[in-house]
């Protein structure tokens, strides 16, 4: 190292976190995600608008602009050296205050932190000879990951595998979220195989596609977590989805309907036999559509039967039924057609199928329809009219179609201001134009933005609202699905017909 070089890193005077007084105030001045990415904390009160920082790379120039930039010139940092391990344990302290008791002292509760790994270290095999230890601190992150994510309303974790890292993101909102590098390699590793574990995955095997499951409790609550593991240039990517195993609480008003579709809805799955459809990317909320609907129709009189991959909701009063490829054995299979087929000898009245994939599903779900059966159902295509044109590629005959569809919905989730940050927003000339193309004039217009506060972590957003636009199957239109009208003639009519599209719910809702 040059003596140049030397100098330079002896600017930065080397502070041991382990004799400091912390206070979670003074740490979260800076949001985790962008603690995480400088791989530091905040220790000091603001001074001169100056933050004092701990970090373990204090030579790295960026960090100075990364702070200002996301303190929008509040602040400006002054660097301290620290150690790497010291300031992860600084972290989950400042920032996982459910896994923290409240008033616990920073040096007590660091205390407690402090094990013998070898003691709790669980030898696993790994790839090529490789043998790596599944540590104690590979455990306890494990955890703090998972209650974190589940406190902060995460709907996936990402662990994505690099040549000197694993980068730790949270989809909140809709949005990837850093929240976490973890170094070095070797405890890197560990924590991916800590999961596997967790997941009952053979951690013996790291050039495979591979799946599994996590139960957990976390405050009270059971969660599931489907876990995806895919081999990468540098290692393993693995993607958890969250699932609460609880009771399903949301209803239809809770859902974001304008007033005009969430009466055309209402009525659609009030009809006694036919097909609804949802259609939207994934995670733009079709489950929770389908659930919300039948939770507003289950009653003793009826019987309200699904079949799921996986079993997302709980809902009281409906036979719920997982979907089980694992076996070899083709009879021995659980899929979404066989089950269809065997729940039609079980006097049913409504059914869910969690999504139309194949032709044989589609066949027997409508065929379903026509047997004097309510039948809903998922599509991946990304507007309502769409999904007849995807029916039709999976083998339906349009007749068919025009026969048993009642209706769909098309859907997205969009983020919302927030609501204790919001302010008034200047709208931009892309914006005038777009709404008067849809009759709005300018003095209609009341745009609001996000400031961004410590209660939507500096985003200016909080939480979801759903758009939706709904196709119903009028008499005009199951006489154009049955001509084999294009999509357009389909979409024209609709839109005649009073159809809000998912444009004109956003527009709106704006």
């Amino acid at each position: 190292m040059s003596e140049d070089v030397c100098e330079y890193e002896n600017q930065f005077p080397y502070v041991d976190l382990s004799k400091l007084e912390l206070e979670r105030e003074t740490g979260q001045l800076i949001p985790r995600e962008i603690s995480a990415r400088i791989d530091g904390i905040c220790v000091g009160k603001p001074s001169d608008n100056q933050l004092s920082l701990v970090v373990s790379e204090p030579t790295e120039i960026t960090i100075y602009n990364i702070i200002e930039v996301s303190s929008k010139g509040e602040y400006k940092a002054v660097l301290l050296k620290g150690d790497p391990g010291l300031i992860r344990l600084a972290r989950e302290y400042i920032y996982e205050v459910s896994s923290v008791r409240q008033h616990e002292p920073w040096q007590e509760w660091l205390q407690s932190k402090k094990f013998d790994t070898d003691e709790l270290a669980v030898q696993a095999d790994g790839g090529e000879g490789e043998r790596d230890e599944i540590t104690g601190t590979a455990v306890e992150t494990a955890d703090r990951l998972i209650k974190e994510a589940v406190s902060v309303g995460a709907s996936d974790i990402h662990l994505e595998m690099f040549p000197d890292v694993l980068l730790v993101r949270y989809r909140q909102d809709g949005v990837l979220r850093l929240v976490d590098e973890i170094r070095p390699a070797s405890e890197a590793r560990a924590l991916i195989k800590r999961f596997k574990v967790m997941a009952r995955i053979d951690v013996t095997q790291d050039r495979l596609n591979q799946g599994g499951r996590i139960s957990v409790e976390v405050g009270g609550k059971s969660y599931d977590l489907r876990v995806s593991v895919v081999p990468v240039a540098d290692g393993q990517s693995i993607v958890m989805r969250l699932l609460n195993k609880g009771d399903f609480k949301t209803t239809l008003t809770d859902l974001g309907f304008s007033e005009r579709p969430y009466r055309l809805f209402r009525q659609l799955i009030q009809r006694p036999h036919g097909m609804i459809l949802t259609c939207g990317p994934t995670g733009s909320g079709k489950s929770t559509t389908l659930f919300s609907s039948l939770k507003e129709i289950v009653r003793p009189d009826r019987k309200v039967v699904t079949v799921e991959d996986p079993v997302e909701f709980r809902l009281p009063g409906v036979v719920q039924v997982q979907v089980n490829t694992a076996p070899k054995e083709a009879d021995k299979r659980v899929t979404f057609a066989n089950t269809l087929r065997e729940f039609l000898r079980q006097d049913p009245d409504v059914i869910l199928v969690g999504e139309i994939r194949d032709e044989e599903t589609a066949h027997v779900a409508t065929q379903a329809a026509l047997t004097g059966h309510l039948i809903f159902s998922t599509l991946h295509t990304i507007d309502s009219v769409g999904s007849i044109n995807r029916l039709k590629e999976l083998q339906v005959a349009p007749y068919l179609i025009a026969s048993t569809l009642l209706g769909v919905v098309a859907q997205r989730l969009v983020r919302r201001v927030c609501p204790h940050c919001a302010e008034p927003a200047e709208p931009t000339e892309l914006d005038l134009e777009l709404f008067k193309q849809h009759g709005y004039s300018p003095d209609q217009l009341q745009l609001q933005k996000g400031a961004g506060c410590a209660r939507c972590r500096r985003t200016g957003h909080l939480g979801r609202i759903g758009l939706f636009e709904i196709l119903t199957a009028s008499d005009e239109i199951r006489d154009l699905i049955e001509r084999n009208a294009t999509k357009m003639e389909i979409f024209q009519k609709a839109q005649e017909q009073g159809m809000v599209t998912l444009l004109d719910d956003g527009l709106e809702k704006a």
